[in-house]
């Protein structure tokens, strides 16, 4: 495997350590349409203020209002008992929404309810809900230093609970050249390129493009842990750097 070269701490526009995650769901009191069997859930990765440390802890005090976002992530929780369609719900949401739920409920064209017999076999209890991991943002500054899959793990462990994988599908969410511009090569060297993200934080191939990650095993446990050693690492680097 080729080793991951990074940017140098020194370029971070700020310590990474102060990062702060805003989490945010909304959804009516009496739930219509699809509310009941996909919610969204929307990430914000706030920028500190400053990075002045103080006895509370990092960031603690400040106004995250005034915070600014320097990242975002996007997730969708497909919810396992609900009266709701759970094909139809995921397809009117997106595309890529519709391949992973083509991809893991059995009864898309049955009507037969319950997940795939393959996604069964894969994951260990294949028994609650369904979180998608949609889109992961980092503004340009931010990114060559190993963040993404930081930020994506964080998010991944605060939302999983009580659901029994996570599920993605690596598509192109940024087209630096313009979507009539951008080439199959490059959609390929993109979607490689995130498939690696994906794979660092423990997901695993599936089928027709999506890949899961089983919340039952040790394994992406430990890669979390890895990001977040990796986290205080660039963080010391960066503080290093700013002394000269």
């Amino acid at each position: 495997m080729t080793p991951i070269t990074y940017r140098p701490a020194a370029e971070l526009p700020g310590d990474p350590a102060y990062l702060r995650f805003v989490y945010h769901h909304a959804h009516p009191a009496d739930p219509y349409d699809d509310e009941d069997t996909l919610e969204q859930w929307q990430v914000s990765v706030l920028a500190p203020l400053d990075d002045e440390d103080d006895e509370e802890g990092p960031g603690d005090g400040q106004d995250p209002d005034l915070a600014p976002v320097i990242g975002r992530v996007r997730l969708y929780r497909l919810r396992d008992y609900t009266d709701g369609d759970h094909w139809s719900a995921a397809d009117a949401e997106s595309e890529d929404l519709e391949v992973i739920a083509s991809t893991v409920l059995r009864g898309v064209k049955s009507g037969e309810p319950g997940y795939a017999r393959a996604f069964e076999r894969q994951i260990e209890s294949p028994v609650g809900d369904l979180l998608i991991l949609d889109r992961v943002h980092l503004d340009e500054q931010w990114r060559g230093f190993g963040l993404g899959p930081v930020i994506a793990a964080e998010a991944i462990r605060r939302l999983s609970t009580g659901c029994c994988a996570v599920a993605t599908y690596p598509a192109m969410g940024e087209y630096p050249k313009g979507r009539d511009e951008t080439t199959e090569t490059d959609r390929r060297r993109a979607k490689k390129k995130i498939a690696a993200l994906w794979e660092s934080i423990g997901f695993e191939r599936f089928r027709e493009g999506v890949w899961l990650l089983d919340t039952a095993q040790q394994t992406p446990i430990d890669l979390h842990q890895q990001h977040r050693a990796h986290l205080k690492a660039l963080s010391y680097a960066y503080r290093t750097a700013q002394l000269g």
